[in-house]
């Protein structure tokens, strides 16, 4: 207990703010992907002090889920690949603890868990066009990096985590194109992580009674154009498709025509700049280019490994016969669920996704439809996106505040504000 009048050392909620709006400052210091692992410290204390903890509804199977994905473990061949596997084990720990803890917690409303939680897509957006004027920038000395020894950080893995790049400079159609990756190792990452914060930013900002908020939220979609587009990240758009379209059938379905329209027009402007600027022919070459064939084969080796070891996976991705592919049980969700842990991890996963949006489905407020958007958009990108360690937090982050009974409908306080208004987007 703290003196009368004297406040708490921390403030309450601090965990989330701590992981979402300074997320930068972990990523200065070069430790950024491993702040989801080191999160479940500080977490299941909090868990352990709590006698009152409720279940957020639809996490149960995640819980059954990941007790499996720690039971394969057994299974890693090398110490290399075991660190690497109990760090993504933590980031599970930590998703699973984030989904209570925000269910939980409430001293702190729903609507300042979002308000914080959107400030990582901000940062990200600025990330992009950081990562779009300097390509070939990078940290190269940060503390992670300096107190590492060398055997380790020197590591090509190591290195992009603790020296983090600003951009990958790939050849796409013949021409040497920046995507941005800062705030995160890879482009991939930082375009999965965008796509899948985007409905935070729309629910902390369009969703909000405060005229400014909504004013600043339609400027910053629009600002985040460019560095979305240029990424040439194919993932990111079919996410925002998808999450706009989700949002814009299930509220149509409910009465409120507002993001229907809203969608409409995003549609129709995204599509002028198409015809009439050069990002035309960036979306149609990205679009025409396949790369197909070496996906389809380390999918085929993640499918002939899990049917090899159908129990127990193999704990962890492995390097692929072929020397130029990336390792088995990368690039997607999906197929590291089937790799490491096995069919019976595949099975455990894909069930507590449909588990999920089938509970999901039934939020019918403004807010939680946006919510529930990150879970469907996180079941497409696990076909081709890895989800550890940030987008799996994120999404149980969604599922926990979905399920949030703060306030009644659209007249939910914001920080503390009570209002019956409600921004264009949610009528």
């Amino acid at each position: 207990m703290t003196a009368v009048g004297r406040p708490p050392l921390l403030r309450s909620g601090w965990i989330v703010y701590a992981l979402f709006t300074l997320y930068p400052v972990w990523w200065l210091m070069g430790i950024s992907t491993f702040t989801w692992t080191l999160a479940s410290v500080p977490l299941l204390v909090w868990a352990l002090l709590r006698h009152d903890l409720q279940r957020p509804p639809a996490v149960s199977l995640f819980a059954i889920y990941i007790l499996w994905a720690g039971v394969t473990i057994i299974q890693v061949d090398t110490t290399g690949r075991l660190l690497i596997a109990l760090l993504r084990y933590g980031a599970y720990v930590t998703a699973l603890l984030l989904a209570y803890y925000v269910y939980n917690e409430r001293r702190v409303s729903r609507t300042t868990f979002v308000n914080w939680i959107s400030m990582l897509w901000v940062w990200a957006i600025v990330g992009g066009y950081v990562g779009l004027m300097f390509p070939t920038g990078r940290l190269s000395t940060t503390p992670a990096s300096v107190l590492l020894p060398a055997s380790i950080s020197s590591n090509e893995y190591v290195s992009n985590l603790v020296r983090p790049r600003f951009a990958q400079v790939q050849n796409i159609f013949g021409i040497a194109i920046p995507r941005p990756t800062t705030l995160f190792p890879f482009t991939n990452e930082w375009g999965g992580n965008v796509g899948l914060l985007t409905p935070f930013f729309v629910a902390a900002t369009l969703y909000s009674p405060i005229a400014w908020r909504r004013r600043a939220g339609v400027v910053g979609l629009i600002v985040a154009i460019p560095p979305m587009v240029l990424s040439v990240n194919r993932g990111l758009w079919i996410s925002i498709v998808a999450i706009f379209g989700i949002v814009a059938v299930r509220s149509f379905l409910v009465g409120r025509n507002g993001p229907l329209k809203f969608f409409a027009a995003a549609v129709a402007v995204i599509t002028a700049l198409i015809v009439a600027t050069p990002i035309g022919a960036i979306v149609g070459g990205r679009l025409s280019e396949s790369d197909a064939g070496a996906r389809a084969g380390i999918y085929a080796e993640a499918w002939a490994g899990a049917k090899a070891s159908p129990i127990f996976g193999y704990g962890a991705p492995r390097p692929s016969a072929n020397p130029f592919s990336p390792a088995v049980g990368t690039h997607g969700h999906l197929w590291f669920a089937m790799f490491s842990h096995g069919l019976v991890g595949l099975f455990l996963y894909l069930t507590w996704t449909g588990w999920a949006m089938l509970h999901l489905y039934r939020r019918h407020d403004p807010v939680s439809i946006m919510l529930a958007s990150v879970v469907f958009v996180g079941a497409v990108q696990m076909l081709f996106y890895n989800l550890l360690p940030v987008s799996i937090p994120i999404m149980l982050l969604a599922i926990g505040l979905a399920f949030r009974n703060d306030g009644v409908g659209s007249t939910e306080p914001l920080d503390g504000a009570t209002s019956t208004r409600y921004s264009v987007a949610t009528r």
